[in-house]
Protein backbone atom coordinates (compact mmCIF):
# COMPACT_ATOMS: atom_id res chain seq x y z
CA UNK A 1 0.00 0.00 0.00
CA UNK A 2 3.05 2.55 1.01
CA UNK A 3 4.22 2.15 -2.64
CA UNK A 4 0.77 2.61 -4.33
CA UNK A 5 0.86 5.43 -2.27
CA UNK A 6 4.54 6.64 -3.27
CA UNK A 7 3.62 6.34 -7.20
CA UNK A 8 0.07 8.15 -7.15
CA UNK A 9 2.11 10.81 -5.42
CA UNK A 10 4.63 11.11 -8.31
CA UNK A 11 2.01 10.91 -10.62
CA UNK A 12 0.48 14.07 -8.88
CA UNK A 13 3.54 15.99 -8.74
CA UNK A 14 4.29 15.28 -12.43
CA UNK A 15 0.92 16.38 -13.37
CA UNK A 16 1.54 19.69 -11.74
CA UNK A 17 4.98 20.28 -12.75
CA UNK A 18 3.42 19.61 -16.15
CA UNK A 19 0.76 21.70 -16.13
CA UNK A 20 3.08 24.28 -14.85
CA UNK A 21 5.55 23.95 -17.90
CA UNK A 22 3.02 24.07 -20.18
CA UNK A 23 1.56 27.69 -18.32
CA UNK A 24 5.01 29.28 -18.71
CA UNK A 25 5.29 27.91 -22.52
CA UNK A 26 2.17 29.72 -23.25
CA UNK A 27 3.36 32.81 -21.24
CA UNK A 28 6.36 33.02 -23.30
CA UNK A 29 4.84 33.37 -26.73
CA UNK A 30 5.91 36.24 -28.77
CA UNK A 31 3.68 38.10 -31.56
CA UNK A 32 5.65 36.60 -34.03
CA UNK A 33 4.90 33.11 -32.38
CA UNK A 34 1.18 34.00 -31.72
CA UNK A 35 1.18 35.53 -35.66
CA UNK A 36 2.90 32.02 -37.50
CA UNK A 37 0.76 30.24 -35.14
CA UNK A 38 -2.74 31.90 -36.38
CA UNK A 39 -2.45 31.19 -39.77
CA UNK A 40 -1.28 34.79 -40.47
CA UNK A 41 1.61 33.66 -42.84
CA UNK A 42 -1.59 32.30 -45.00
CA UNK A 43 -1.65 35.76 -46.55
CA UNK A 44 0.81 38.10 -44.55
CA UNK A 45 4.34 38.08 -45.07
CA UNK A 46 6.90 40.61 -42.94
CA UNK A 47 10.26 40.04 -44.82
CA UNK A 48 12.63 42.22 -42.03
CA UNK A 49 11.45 39.36 -39.68
CA UNK A 50 12.36 36.87 -42.05
CA UNK A 51 8.64 35.64 -42.28
CA UNK A 52 7.28 34.69 -45.86
CA UNK A 53 3.69 34.78 -46.99
CA UNK A 54 2.51 31.45 -48.10
CA UNK A 55 0.35 33.40 -50.71
CA UNK A 56 2.37 35.90 -52.75
CA UNK A 57 -0.45 39.08 -53.77
CA UNK A 58 0.10 42.05 -54.46
CA UNK A 59 -3.21 43.02 -52.44
CA UNK A 60 -1.21 42.08 -49.63
CA UNK A 61 1.17 44.50 -48.55
CA UNK A 62 4.42 43.50 -46.16
CA UNK A 63 2.99 44.24 -42.84
CA UNK A 64 6.58 45.11 -41.68
CA UNK A 65 6.05 48.11 -43.73
CA UNK A 66 2.40 49.26 -42.26
CA UNK A 67 2.74 53.00 -40.94
CA UNK A 68 -0.52 54.23 -40.67
CA UNK A 69 -2.32 52.28 -37.46
CA UNK A 70 -1.80 52.39 -34.04
CA UNK A 71 -2.64 49.25 -31.66
CA UNK A 72 -6.18 50.03 -30.99
CA UNK A 73 -7.03 50.16 -34.15
CA UNK A 74 -5.11 47.22 -35.44
CA UNK A 75 -6.87 45.24 -32.74
CA UNK A 76 -10.41 46.16 -33.78
CA UNK A 77 -9.25 45.70 -36.84
CA UNK A 78 -7.86 42.35 -36.85
CA UNK A 79 -11.24 41.14 -34.81
CA UNK A 80 -13.73 42.17 -37.71
CA UNK A 81 -14.54 45.79 -35.89
CA UNK A 82 -12.96 48.59 -37.92
CA UNK A 83 -12.56 48.73 -41.80
CA UNK A 84 -9.39 49.61 -43.79
CA UNK A 85 -9.67 50.51 -47.36
CA UNK A 86 -13.86 50.07 -47.04
CA UNK A 87 -12.68 46.09 -45.87
CA UNK A 88 -13.34 44.46 -42.48
CA UNK A 89 -9.97 41.87 -42.57
CA UNK A 90 -11.18 38.92 -44.27
CA UNK A 91 -10.54 36.36 -40.90
CA UNK A 92 -11.17 37.45 -37.40
CA UNK A 93 -8.21 36.84 -34.88
CA UNK A 94 -9.33 33.64 -33.25
CA UNK A 95 -6.88 33.81 -30.31
CA UNK A 96 -7.54 35.31 -26.96
CA UNK A 97 -7.54 38.64 -26.27
CA UNK A 98 -4.19 38.69 -24.28
CA UNK A 99 -2.58 36.96 -28.19
CA UNK A 100 -4.26 39.43 -29.68
CA UNK A 101 -2.73 42.28 -28.11
CA UNK A 102 1.16 40.66 -27.79
CA UNK A 103 0.61 39.99 -31.69
CA UNK A 104 -0.12 43.42 -32.19
CA UNK A 105 2.53 45.34 -30.27
CA UNK A 106 5.10 43.24 -32.36
CA UNK A 107 3.67 44.01 -35.12
CA UNK A 108 3.64 47.70 -34.67
CA UNK A 109 7.22 47.38 -32.87
CA UNK A 110 8.28 45.92 -36.48
CA UNK A 111 6.96 48.38 -38.09
CA UNK A 112 8.50 51.00 -36.33
CA UNK A 113 12.15 49.64 -36.45
CA UNK A 114 11.41 49.92 -40.29
CA UNK A 115 10.47 53.29 -39.98
CA UNK A 116 13.46 54.53 -37.87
Amino acid sequence: MKTFTTILMAIFVAGITLAQFANAQDAAKTGKTIFEESKCTACHGIESQGVAAKKKSDKVPDLGKMHSHDKDFLAKYLKKEEVMNGKKHAVPFKGSDDDLTTMVNWLVEVSELIKE
